[in-house]
């Protein structure tokens, strides 16, 4: 199964879109899950609002946690957001990038994604899968499941949280030392 969450800037010269991706196979589900829930009270893991409020060894502490609740390869996709795109245009072009990739290396067909602020914005990304699966080629299984959710119902999306909230503090801030933990086992794509 893959958890996917998202980071992004559209108040800086250099704006973004970062997508991750936290791949956990089926058998590790409970595990990965239980160990979520064992290590943060059984609160969901949001990186951005622990820094704020100074959490800053729990978080480190966060980041090992989610390199070594991985199936062997998670993924960021990093787009561009250039003039004439919206934010909708690049987390698309991630989510088509980062979804394909998957189901190509993992035949995964259930991708469960950190429900956005509004029904319209889900619909967006369920388009983006809708197309995905009539693709013929680099296309998805058309028994592909995107499934929308919020991390206080499923776990397993702090995964992806701290994983693009990471990679942030490295592609913004230059702060290589969140994503050092995860960089082994994560493919990184600039598109």
């Amino acid at each position: 199964m893959a958890y996917l969450d998202e980071s992004f800037e559209t108040g800086a010269a250099d704006t973004f879109y970062v997508v991750a991706v936290a791949v956990v196979s089926e058998d590790a589900l409970t595990q990965s899950r239980e160990a979520l829930r064992e290590f943060y009270g059984g609160e969901a893991l949001h990186a951005a609002p622990m820094f704020a409020r100074r959490e800053v060894e729990t978080l480190r502490q966060a980041t090992a946690l989610v390199a070594s609740q991985n199936d062997g390869l998670d993924i960021v996709v990093c787009a561009p957001i250039v003039a004439g795109d919206s934010r909708d245009d690049a987390r698309a072009r991630c989510l088509s990038f980062a979804a394909a990739k998957v189901h190509d290396n993992f035949g995964t067909q259930l991708f469960v994604l950190d429900s956005l602020s509004t029904p319209t914005e889900n619909a967006l990304d369920q388009r983006t899968f809708s197309d995905l699966r009539r693709k013929s080629v680099n296309g998805l299984h058309r028994d592909t499941v995107a499934h929308h959710c919020r991390p206080s119902t499923e776990l397993l999306l702090g995964l992806p949280d701290v994983l693009a909230w990471s990679y942030r503090q490295e592609h913004v801030r230059n702060d290589r030392s969140w994503f050092e933990p995860m960089r082994e086992c994560t493919e990184i794509t600039i598109l």
